[in-house]
Protein backbone atom coordinates (compact mmCIF):
# COMPACT_ATOMS: atom_id res chain seq x y z
CA UNK A 1 0.00 0.00 0.00
CA UNK A 2 1.42 3.55 -0.67
CA UNK A 3 2.64 5.80 2.11
CA UNK A 4 2.53 9.10 2.90
CA UNK A 5 4.31 11.59 5.11
CA UNK A 6 2.94 14.82 6.86
CA UNK A 7 4.59 17.10 9.04
CA UNK A 8 3.65 18.60 11.94
CA UNK A 9 5.18 22.11 14.37
CA UNK A 10 4.21 21.43 17.98
CA UNK A 11 4.04 23.56 20.80
CA UNK A 12 6.67 22.37 22.65
CA UNK A 13 9.32 19.44 23.03
CA UNK A 14 7.03 17.89 25.78
CA UNK A 15 4.41 17.43 23.26
CA UNK A 16 6.55 16.41 20.45
CA UNK A 17 7.74 12.92 22.94
CA UNK A 18 4.60 12.24 23.82
CA UNK A 19 3.02 12.29 20.82
CA UNK A 20 6.43 9.50 19.49
CA UNK A 21 5.81 7.38 22.51
CA UNK A 22 1.99 7.31 21.30
CA UNK A 23 2.90 7.01 17.44
CA UNK A 24 5.26 3.68 19.17
CA UNK A 25 1.81 2.30 19.49
CA UNK A 26 0.03 2.96 16.51
CA UNK A 27 0.22 -0.18 13.93
CA UNK A 28 2.01 0.51 10.26
CA UNK A 29 2.97 4.61 11.82
CA UNK A 30 6.53 5.97 11.79
CA UNK A 31 6.93 9.00 13.47
CA UNK A 32 10.34 10.83 13.78
CA UNK A 33 11.31 14.04 14.99
CA UNK A 34 12.40 16.88 13.71
CA UNK A 35 14.14 20.22 14.63
CA UNK A 36 12.40 22.86 16.29
CA UNK A 37 9.32 20.91 17.63
CA UNK A 38 8.33 19.60 14.38
CA UNK A 39 6.91 15.65 14.19
CA UNK A 40 7.18 13.69 10.88
CA UNK A 41 4.45 10.81 10.88
CA UNK A 42 4.69 8.08 7.44
CA UNK A 43 1.60 6.25 7.28
CA UNK A 44 -0.68 4.34 4.80
CA UNK A 45 -2.23 6.52 2.01
CA UNK A 46 -5.78 5.84 3.07
CA UNK A 47 -8.08 8.47 4.51
CA UNK A 48 -8.78 6.71 7.33
CA UNK A 49 -5.00 6.27 8.52
CA UNK A 50 -4.17 10.04 6.97
CA UNK A 51 -7.38 11.17 9.34
CA UNK A 52 -6.00 9.12 12.48
CA UNK A 53 -2.37 10.50 11.72
CA UNK A 54 -4.14 14.09 12.12
CA UNK A 55 -6.43 13.65 15.19
CA UNK A 56 -3.72 11.68 17.10
CA UNK A 57 -1.63 15.14 16.44
CA UNK A 58 -4.51 17.25 17.29
CA UNK A 59 -5.66 15.07 20.49
CA UNK A 60 -1.73 15.90 22.15
CA UNK A 61 -1.73 19.63 20.74
CA UNK A 62 -4.60 21.81 20.06
CA UNK A 63 -1.84 24.49 18.36
CA UNK A 64 -0.27 22.06 15.93
CA UNK A 65 -0.03 23.21 12.13
CA UNK A 66 0.64 21.08 9.68
CA UNK A 67 3.51 21.38 7.39
CA UNK A 68 4.69 21.06 3.81
CA UNK A 69 7.67 19.19 3.13
CA UNK A 70 9.25 16.01 3.19
CA UNK A 71 11.89 15.32 6.23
Amino acid sequence: MPRITFGFSLSGPRIQQDLLKEFALHRDVIASAGADHIIWVETNDSPVAMWEARATVRMFDDGATEIDGQP
